[in-house]
């Protein structure tokens, strides 16, 4: 599971492979967890109803969010936006 904040459409991998690149420190941002509840359609089922799994925190560090030393996002206006995409067209 990766969680991202409110700013991010978790449906759109784009965006949630960014947040991951952006906001996801490896070292303290991964939770495993053992034996949770699952069901039979998982693949990796085991005795009991169980499975492992993983927790990914994809969301900006709260301590630098109350800080307020979390840097921008930088983004380009809409027009801009459309020029490069009408120069190269190839790429998206």
């Amino acid at each position: 599971t990766i969680v991202v904040d409110e700013d991010i459409d978790a449906g759109d991998l784009d965006q949630v492979l960014w947040a991951m690149c952006t906001r996801f420190d490896p070292m303290t941002d991964i939770d495993l967890i053992q034996k949770a509840w699952a069901s039979k359609r998982d693949p990796l089922f085991l005795p009991g109803n169980f499975n492992n799994r993983i927790l990914i925190d994809a969301c900006i560090p709260y301590d630098m969010q109350l800080k307020g030393t979390f840097p921008p996002v930088v983004d380009v206006s809409p027009d801009l936006r459309a020029q490069l995409q009408a120069k190269f067209l190839q790429l998206f």
